[in-house]
């Protein structure tokens, strides 16, 4: 300032408030009494030039104002009603006995949303709404680098590209989301959707893209259902078993799998080797990315970023601990990234801008949109002071803790000064609601409301908005009966029945749901596993009761067994599998004995082929037999049977009187679930809808006949009829979802 054409600048600075209002910032004297210090107002915008003022001992009034005005600037009446809007809490009772033209804001308007998304939508459209005037710019200020991403993702679907002034994380870009997928599928041992994350990335393989993502979506299929054995040998033994229904499809994937495998190889070495020499583990790191991405991956700016964090981190490393833990790689790489900001050098289009608070000081615009204006974001929450109290610090002259709040006001303060300035916030985050920022309140407060952007709400409303919306109709397809199916198994009937629909997506369109990825053990998964427990006890121990309590531990401990299921399910099972064997061998010592176990059969009934397989047949002292099916949950009711549904066990019965069972022959009258679910205190029983204990039984001698009833009447109905396949036709007997999103439920039902 000392130089010849030197001067001091200070933007903002309030020359109109009274000497009262400046004293009453602070820092204030200590109290000659006391020696206590009143405390400052320090969340004023005011404050911190107040400040700098009198540790250069200058006076207000000795500054001059500029000369000179722009095009951008508000009007004068503004700039007072800004001052009066941040005067300290204690003279804001005097806002009552202004004139209404001192409290207005003309030029300012607000835009409240429901949603961050829904904020970044209006504030894309006010962005696009700017270019429609030859030479008016606009630019977006915020704290909030989230919403800020969100506007420039809204502004590309006009091919509208927009700088941002605070560039984009390394974290989200794409050489760095690769880097993190690849630390993060070696440190999860390549569990499948951490390995399949890093497969799919896009920019594995560019240069045979295509093929490469067919083999990924092959191993994707094949990694359904729960997960696999840890570790790229895992992988290989999920993909080499036998006997699987998707057999086929894991052949195919292991053709692909084998050369994709030799990429991660050297990467799962030294993870899996424990602690390693910081270096070590990048080097890996870095081979493996080279060799998935090739040179493009360190290519443009992001990728130039990637190498030169990974080139400090090596370099660094020496001043570090000597081993690292794998596991530690990659949140040590996200924080890394997360503080590594790239910029694009092209920049974006010239009249639009997305600015910090700090890149905002030095920027003006026709239209500066203020988004993000909660609390906890503009202004930001101070973090506490662990070792200090406030008071303390106020004693000692150091900076208090809501110094930066009065700095987020004095910018909030000179970005009011736009001649057009539009102020944004969402009702609620991405977890709850949220309270409008402080600033935000006191501009309500003293303009009495401000003027809404309800056109903007509404564009933000319509924008994405069909034109028109016919809710759909209970679907009922009607094919022809030539092309309706003549096989079908005992466990389809229920659902033909009862959702005729989802019979017809499964077996005419042939739309069987995938299992997720990496999924938790389901009931249908833990019932399959017991399922082949017990077959194999069957098969080649005799039944033996010795040996399935170690066949069934010896399932548990699997290394492909669930972690959640071995610890949660393990004592139930383990009690339920012992009363199993105790009971088959109380009922053998009483002539009972086992014909067969997990056996396929068909036969010829009302015109189609009827199919299926039972869990176990036993034969009775009187030569009868017994059908069981094994439950890990609650069995059917008779109620159900009556009703025509659960027929599953009729209908096994109906096959084995026909003979449809090599080598079991005779009548069945027994029906048995053997529930390993819990009933009076312990885990396993036997329920049957024919038991004379029941409350209203089926007769024994008539529940095949009633199965058999009722199957040809939906045969004759659905499969050699005419009658259309309507969606959720009985929803009582209709429990499960799999096609309600193919059939749009929600839009039909409870309305027909």
């Amino acid at each position: 300032a000392e130089m010849p054409r030197g001067m001091v600048v200070l933007p903002g600075l309030s020359i109109g408030i009274s000497e009262g209002e400046w004293a009453s910032l602070g820092p204030h004297k200590p109290d000659r009494a006391t020696g206590r210090r009143k405390r400052a107002y320090e969340t004023h915008p005011q404050f911190q030039l107040k400040l700098l003022l009198e540790r250069i001992s200058v006076n207000r009034s000795e500054f001059a104002l500029w000369q000179g005005e722009s095009e951008h600037d508000a009007t004068p009446a503004r700039g007072r009603a800004i001052e009066t809007a941040m005067a300290p809490p204690d003279l804001t009772k005097e806002w009552s006995g202004l004139h209404y033209s001192a409290r207005r804001l003309d030029g300012v308007r607000v835009f409240e949303a429901a949603t961050p998304a829904e904020e970044a939508q209006g504030i894309a459209l006010a962005l696009r709404e700017a270019l429609e005037m030859p030479g008016k710019t606009a630019a977006l200020v915020t704290p909030d680098r989230a919403l800020a991403r969100r506007v420039v993702s809204h502004l590309a679907r006009w091919n509208i590209a927009i700088d941002d002034s605070a560039g984009q994380p390394l974290s989200v870009l794409a050489p760095g989301t690769l880097l993190l997928a690849l630390a993060e599928a070696a440190a999860q041992e390549f569990a499948p959707l951490a390995l399949l994350s890093l497969l799919k990335h896009p920019l594995v393989k560019p240069e045979a893209r295509l093929e490469w993502l067919e083999g990924a979506r092959l191993l994707d299929r094949a990694l359904r259902g729960p997960r696999p054995a840890p570790g790229l040998s895992g992988v290989d033994r999920h993909l080499a078993e036998q006997g699987r229904r998707d057999g086929g499809l894991r052949r195919a994937a292991q053709d692909w799998w084998a050369g994709a495998r030799a990429y991660l190889e050297p990467v799962e070495a030294i993870f899996a080797a424990g602690q390693q020499p910081l270096p070590a583990m990048l080097a890996a790191l870095r081979e493996t990315a080279q060799a998935l991405g090739g040179d493009g991956l360190w290519s443009r700016a992001e990728g130039r970023a990637a190498a030169d964090l990974l080139d400090a981190l090596e370099r660094e490393a020496a001043f570090g601990p000597p081993v690292v833990d794998p596991a530690s790689l990659a949140p040590l790489l996200r924080t890394l990234m997360d503080e590594t900001a790239v910029r694009p050098p092209q920049g974006g289009h010239p009249r639009l801008a997305i600015l910090g608070l700090i890149e905002a000081r030095l920027h003006n615009a026709d239209l500066m949109i203020l988004g993000g204006l909660n609390e906890g974001v503009w202004p930001g929450l101070p973090a506490p002071d662990p070792w200090l109290a406030p008071r303390i610090r106020a004693e000692l002259e150091l900076p208090g803790l809501e110094r930066r709040i009065g700095v987020s006001a004095h910018d909030l303060a000179g970005a009011l000064g736009a001649r057009e300035v539009l102020l944004t916030r969402a009702r609620r985050d991405s977890s709850a609601p949220t309270i409008a920022s402080r600033f935000w309140l006191r501009l309500e407060a003293l303009s009495g409301g401000l003027d809404r952007a309800d056109d903007l709400a509404a564009w933000t409303r319509a924008i994405d908005e069909p034109g028109r919306h016919d809710p759909a109709q209970r679907p009922e397809p009607s094919p022809p009966i030539e092309a309706r199916p003549k096989v079908i198994s005992v466990t389809e009937v229920d659902r033909l029945k009862a959702d005729p629909y989802a019979f017809y997506a499964r077996r005419m369109l042939r739309l069987a749901p995938l299992d997720p990825v990496d999924a938790d053990p389901s009931a249908a998964w833990r019932g399959t596993a017991v399922h082949d427990v017990l077959e194999q006890w069957a098969r080649h121990d005799d039944c033996a009761p010795d040996r399935l309590h170690a066949r069934a531990l010896a399932m548990l401990a699997d290394e492909r067994t669930h972690p959640m299921m071995r610890a949660l399910w393990q004592p139930r099972l383990m009690e339920a599998v012992d009363w199993i064997a105790q009971e088959i061998a109380a009922q053998s010592a009483g002539g009972r004995r086992v014909l067969g176990v997990e056996q396929e059969g068909q036969i010829q009934f009302a015109g189609v082929t009827l199919k299926g397989k039972f869990d176990r047949i036993d034969r009775l002292p009187d030569g009868t037999l017994a059908v069981v099916d094994y439950k890990t949950g609650q069995p059917p009711s008779p109620k159900a049977v009556r009703a025509g549904y659960s027929l599953q066990l009729g209908l096994l019965g109906l096959i084995a009187q026909e003979g449809g069972f090599e080598g079991i022959a005779g009548d069945a009258r027994g029906f048995e679930y053997w529930s390993m679910a819990r009933k009076s205190g312990s885990f396993g029983y036997i329920d049957s809808p024919v038991s004379p204990r029941k409350r209203d039984p089926i007769p024994a001698d008539e529940f095949v006949a009633i199965a058999g009833g009722n199957f040809h009447e939906a045969v004759k109905d659905w499969l050699t009829g005419g009658r259309a396949f309507t969606a959720k036709l009985v929803p009582e007997y209709a429990p499960y979802a799999e096609y309600d999103q193919l059939m749009r439920r929600d839009e039909w039902y409870g309305r027909d």
